[in-house]
Formats: structure tokens, sequence, C-alpha cells
């Protein structure tokens, strides 16, 4: 049986600190989309379509590299008995599909709007094997001691300050063995074209200003910034998105979109 209550912890400070991972414009941005989170089919339906491909990309490569602590879990709950944060959780779009597998999930965010709608989400459906809070990964990191078999940052780099930042706080919350998985943007031509001029500006599938392509991490530097934190690629893919049909699906190419599946060397 899933024991865990769904918490709420809205006690981000307002004062940034110069060593932050936080774009206070980025926040405010995503906290006046509070309310339409939940919405399959308003401006972040794009974001629900995307759990459908993303989601057995983390269960797998969970599975792949840790053992369940949990005997015989049951094939309804695949991830019963990993522990897993996941930071930029947004209002949980996320964070309920890896709770509804049975894994136990943090999710944090430094918008306390979107936390709140979070957890009254998850308390309607009365999932209780997730919790939420209103904080950073640097923040959270050093006012917390445990440590997760899966961190995952999925469409969330490419909206902070100081990736490598961000980065290192999410290895420093990994244990020994863990995943470390990442989603986002590559900073190419490519990208340029496709995510801001075709999906913000032509086709309108996200919210103009929702990207910054200056803020797209290319794969060097993830690579870098990989290595220097003792993160061991293991899986990289490309993704894309046909807003026609509302569907994502994996390609090759990795100009645009990629995944990343790394571990923490032991």
């Amino acid at each position: 049986m899933l024991e865990r209550l769904t918490t709420i912890v809205p006690h981000l400070s307002r004062n940034v600190s110069l060593k932050s991972t936080v774009n206070v414009s980025e926040v405010q941005k995503f906290s006046g989309m509070a309310s339409e989170w939940w919405d399959v089919n308003g401006p972040l339906k794009a974001i629900h379509s995307l759990n459908k491909l993303r989601t057995p990309f983390f269960e797998q490569g969970i599975r792949s590299r840790q053992k369940s602590t949990v005997a015989n879990a049951r094939q309804a709950f695949p991830l019963a008995g990993f522990k897993v944060l996941d930071v930029g959780c947004g209002a949980g779009i996320l964070t309920e599909s890896l709770g509804r597998l049975g894994a136990e999930v943090t999710g944090i965010d430094p918008s306390e709007e979107n936390i709140e709608v979070a957890y009254r989400h998850a308390k309607r459906i009365n999932l209780r094997n997730v919790a939420y809070e209103a904080n950073t990964i640097e923040h959270f990191q050093t006012c917390n001691s445990t440590l997760f078999d899966a961190v995952i940052a999925s469409e969330v780099v490419e909206h902070v300050d100081n990736p490598e930042l961000f980065i290192e706080k999410c290895s420093e919350s990994l244990k020994p063995g863990g995943s470390l998985f990442i989603t986002t943007q590559n900073r190419t031509a490519a990208s340029w074209a496709l995510v801001i001029c075709g999906a913000e500006y032509i086709m309108n599938v996200v919210p103009r200003g929702t990207h910054d392509w200056n803020k797209f991490i290319t794969l060097d530097e993830m690579t870098s910034i990989l290595d220097k934190n003792n993160c061991q690629l293991r899986q990289l893919r490309g993704y894309t998105y046909n807003p026609f049909l509302n569907h994502w699906d994996w390609i090759k190419s990795t100009d645009i979109n990629y995944a990343l599946h790394a571990t923490k060397t032991v």
C-alpha cells in the first residue's frame, strides 16, 4: 500500500541569493500559468503529451540501474521502493505519473503558486506517495540529507540561471550509482528555427517567450558539466513534436531536443 502523505512546504525565500539557480522572471512566467497546468487541451497540452514519451524512458532507466528495495513489487507499481526527486516539477504533471508507478516522489519548484496547484491536485485524487516543496535545488540539497535513486530535471535546465550549479546540486542529491535524467533543448540553428520561430511564433504550440534560445545547452556543454560532477552518460536520445497530432516521437537527431540518462559514479 502507498503510505506517504502529500505535503506542501511553501518556505522558499523571496530573497534569492547571489549563488542561485533561480531566474525570477522565469518563475513569475510559469507562476502565471498556475491555473492552466492541468488543462490537457490548454497552453501546456504539449507537456501532457510529452509525458507519454518521457515517463517510460525514466521508468526503464531507473529500473535498469537500480534494484528496488521492495522484494515483490507488483507489476502495476514497477517503481515501488525507489525514491525520486522531480526538480522544477511545476504543478506536478510528471511527479504524479511517477507516483502512479509506485515511486516515492518529491517534487520541488521555486513557484509557490505552482506547488499549491500540484498539492491540491494530488490531494484531490488521493495520491499519497508524492510530496511537494516550494524550493530551489540548491536550498533543498543543503537542507535535506536524503539521497535519491533518481533525480529528474525535465524541460527545466533551459529556464534556470547558472545551469552548472543546478546540475551540480542535482548530482549531489543522488545516491552513488543513482540516475540523473535531463530533457532539454540543444542550442543549434535547427532548435532556433523550430522551437523559437516555429513552435512559439508560427504554430503557437507554447506561449511566446516560453524559451530563450541563448539559455539552451549544447551537448558538448552538457557533457562537460556531467563529467565535472562524476556523472557518466548512459543513454542519449533525440525527440520531436508533431503539433498537428499533439504527439511526440523518438528520433535519431539530437539537434533540437535531447533526453539523457547519466549515472553518478561510485
